[in-house]
């Protein structure tokens, strides 16, 4: 008998098990104590009861009722379902629930008085319970109140999950179970696939049938003129693909040799409609912002003097919904006016103590403020009423030792750069996970949607999925460090804007194995910014504006000579954008 019970015990399949007293092992010098993924309940024939956690002997008494039940979380699946979805496909769907008993004698009380009607409670016939109390109808009836394009395409854990829990309420009271969360949740429609891949094959035809022709003509228009002119045969090209509407420059680039697809790449920017276009350049040094005119930059436009209150400048970002920059000090961050060069907001560090350096970025999150300081840490203010600044994160023990970039995603998530990893926090300030890089110190960092780009010190653009990371993929390996990476998208192309130091600025285009200058200089570019119509540069010794717009005849930068004109090197710079129809 003592090998029967532990045997049973040790069956995956087994959820709950009942004995009698008389039954659980014993031996002559010590007790047998209940094993390690289980606990019980002990139930004396008068009512009584007590709870038994694993690693203690039950100790019963022989005409005792022992209820051995399992402490973990219980993957239950569900009847597989079959519905018809809201536009009438037939959907399948494969569900899994996560329940488990908790720890308490009147739950473990409830499981022996609705469910264990045999000794043993197994899986298939929990299972089976869960399905009669309404799980498989839930599951259809959810199936029925959504498109098929919903289910099969888009994570509906959580709302199914609600609908099963208020389903199954009183089942589960009854039985003392708690439902934790949805383990797998698949739904296949046969029919909406079918749909939607004749769908994507029809448009890609019919993509292709234009594409063809626009190449064709391109081709032809290349074998005449050799490509002697390549702005005509790209202007060529972008009117076709302008014209037509549904054409991508992924389906241009294959007619191109390898040579002939790096001059269309780098000369894309030039070609393409503006849609945000530089109205004005914007720099910190020494305890002024400067601004430049983009269409003639050799002079300062305007000048303003920051009170010294939070000490010197170190950075600035613009933030384009409020038309602010956002000026790191060293112990707090200013705001000004982009159009007014009003002094707008401050958001000091409470009791800083003086620090040697300052705020490397900030950004604006919803209705917050938050700014990265390798010393003092990262930090959040409100923006809205008057509010207590908190520190997401604070270096301590010398760790980590630089906290540089900010950026925002989707769902006023945050991401930050600290040393090698990037740390991801929620609209809340809780952190959501990390993600390590493995690759240097990250010096920058982009967000298109879900997918991240980071630029490290050891020269390597890398780049992953921030909500679901998996591993890093490697778009560019260079030899220096790269502080900066700036990511612009021209329809269905995403290019990487990043210095090069002597190699000036390159266009990385992942997806395509690509990587094109944009401009060279004749002095190493240390930083690089852009938008729709403007590359702008800071030099090795930031005593130089590198600025080349989309005008310009060649990738020869205007050199502007910025602290000769503004009395000190420069600390960071920006680029003020407006709509190109404004």
């Amino acid at each position: 008998m003592i090998l029967d019970v532990l045997k049973t015990l040790a069956d995956p399949q087994v959820v709950a098990l009942r004995i009698r007293g008389a039954q659980w092992p014993r031996s002559l010098l010590r007790g047998t104590l209940i094993p390690d993924a289980w606990m019980a309940l002990v139930q004396r024939p008068d009512g009584r009861r007590r709870f038994v956690p694993s690693g203690e002997d039950p100790a019963p008494d022989r005409e005792d009722t022992l209820v051995l039940v399992r402490n973990r979380a219980i993957t239950v699946p569900v009847a597989p379902a079959v519905g018809r979805s809201a536009d009438n496909h037939e959907v399948h769907a494969d569900v899994e629930l996560l329940v488990r008993w908790m720890p308490r004698d009147d739950e473990l009380a409830a499981l022996h008085r609705t469910l264990l009607d045999e000794d043993t409670l197994t899986l298939a016939r929990l299972a089976q319970r869960i399905a009669e109390a309404g799980a498989t109808a839930g599951v259809r009836r959810f199936l029925a109140a959504r498109p098929a394009a919903r289910l099969v395409d888009e994570d509906v854990r959580e709302p199914l999950q609600a609908q099963l829990a208020a389903d199954l309420e009183k089942f589960l009271f009854d039985c003392g179970l708690v439902l934790e969360r949805l383990g797998r949740v698949a739904c296949a429609s046969p029919t909406y696939q079918a749909q939607a891949a004749l769908e994507r094959q029809t448009a890609r035809r019919a993509q292709e049938v234009a594409a063809r022709a626009a190449l064709e003509a391109a081709a032809r228009t290349a074998t005449r003129r050799r490509l002697d002119d390549l702005g005509e045969i790209l202007g060529k090209l972008k009117a076709e693909a302008a014209a037509a509407g549904s054409l991508r420059w992924r389906e241009l680039l294959p007619v191109l040799s390898p040579g002939e697809r790096g001059r269309l790449l780098e000369s894309l920017w030039r070609l393409t409609p503006d849609r945000n276009v530089a109205a004005a350049i914007v720099t910190v040094a020494g305890s002024e912002c400067a601004w430049f005119d983009p269409a003639a930059p050799g002079q300062v436009a305007a000048r303003l003097a920051l009170p010294p209150d939070l000490g010197g400048l170190r950075s600035v970002t613009y933030d384009r919904q409020r038309d602010w920059l956002l000026v790191g000090a060293a112990t707090g961050v200013w705001a000004v006016h982009a159009t007014t060069r009003a002094i707008e907001r401050r958001w000091p560090v409470p009791d800083a103590p003086p620090p040697t350096s300052g705020f490397n970025a900030a950004a604006i999150a919803g209705d917050t403020l938050i700014a990265t300081h390798s010393q003092l840490g990262a930090w959040q203010w409100p923006l809205g009423i008057p509010g207590t600044p908190r520190a997401l994160l604070r270096p301590e023990g010398g760790r980590p030792k630089t906290i540089r970039a900010v950026r925002t995603a989707e769902g006023e998530h945050v991401l930050l750069a600290a040393d090698d990893e990037v740390r991801v926090f929620g609209p809340d300030g809780t952190a959501v996970r990390s993600l390590s890089v493995g690759r240097g110190s990250v010096h920058d960092v982009a967000v298109l949607g879900r997918t991240v780009y980071v630029a490290t010190s050891e020269g390597f653009v890398l780049e992953d999925d921030w909500q679901s990371p998996n591993i890093w993929q490697v778009r560019y390996r260079g030899g220096q460090s790269i502080e900066t990476v700036h990511a612009r998208t021209w329809d269905d192309l995403v290019e990487l804007v990043i210095p090069a130091g002597a190699d000036g600025v390159l266009a990385i285009y992942g997806d395509e194995g690509v990587t094109a200058r944009l401009l060279a200089a004749a002095v190493p570019v240390r930083r690089a910014w852009a938008c729709d119509d403007l590359i702008l540069g800071v030099n090795t010794l930031r005593d130089r504006l590198l600025v080349l717009s989309a005008t310009a005849a060649e990738r020869r930068p205007v050199e502007v000579p910025a602290a000769r004109l503004l009395g000190h090197t420069l600390q960071d710079a920006c680029i003020v954008t407006r709509p190109a129809a404004a």
